[in-house]
């Protein structure tokens, strides 16, 4: 199984990131927001596998926690890590990759808007069939969902397809990280008929 899953793992987000990388918004933004989100997570999880690893179950994701009243765990567990030096190099570098992607395609504000949603969403969900946990992950997966859904509507990439399906095997597998991913996909659906009725409009 956690072949299998490394496996979708890495089919999602390679095949987001090409489909996505041929994606151009209006303007050209640079990616304030990705550069700050990665040095946050990279301190924050530096911090924790160097010398405060008190950190990580202070901010993780945690069920019982959370039902207490302390939902800002919901948002501080995307800072530190459960998966070691291994899984946080993944994340640094799938963040910046995707990360940059984005936000030159929608800009900052939705860009945060998006990383909130998904870290949010991906986190309730995470509360179902991960409990407790922690890592940037989720807001990767969620980038990498909404990039393969605009790159799916917009220009019909073919490997857009394929990252959905990935995102949509991961979910029926019922891992934390399909739930991500779908939530980037609707988000992006939304941007993307906000858009189309724009863009009608004007014509009218």
């Amino acid at each position: 199984m956690n072949a299998l899953l490394t496996g979708l793992y890495l089919v999602l987000l390679i095949t987001a990131g090409r489909a996505g990388s041929g994606l151009r918004g209006p303007r050209r933004h640079p990616p304030i927001a990705t550069c700050a989100l990665f040095a946050a997570v990279a301190t924050f999880s530096f911090l924790q596998l160097l010398a405060a690893p008190a950190l990580f179950t202070a901010l993780r994701r945690d069920r019982a926690a959370i039902a207490d009243g302390q939902v800002w765990r919901l948002l501080t567990s995307t800072v530190v890590q459960d998966g070691g030096w291994p899984g946080t190099i993944f994340n640094l570098i799938a963040l910046a990759v995707l990360g940059i992607l984005a936000e030159r395609l929608w800009g900052t504000r939705h860009w945060l808007a998006l990383a909130l949603v998904v870290q949010v969403l991906g986190s309730l969900w995470g509360l179902v069939v991960q409990p407790v946990g922690a890592g940037t992950s989720l807001v990767d997966f969620g980038l990498a969902g909404a990039l393969a859904t605009t790159a799916a509507l917009a220009t019909r990439h073919p490997l857009g397809f394929v990252a959905l399906a990935a995102g949509l095997a991961l979910l029926l597998l019922g891992d934390i990280h399909g739930g991500a991913a779908l939530s980037g996909a609707l988000f992006a659906v939304a941007a993307h008929r906000i858009q189309v009725r724009r863009s009608q409009a004007q014509v009218k």
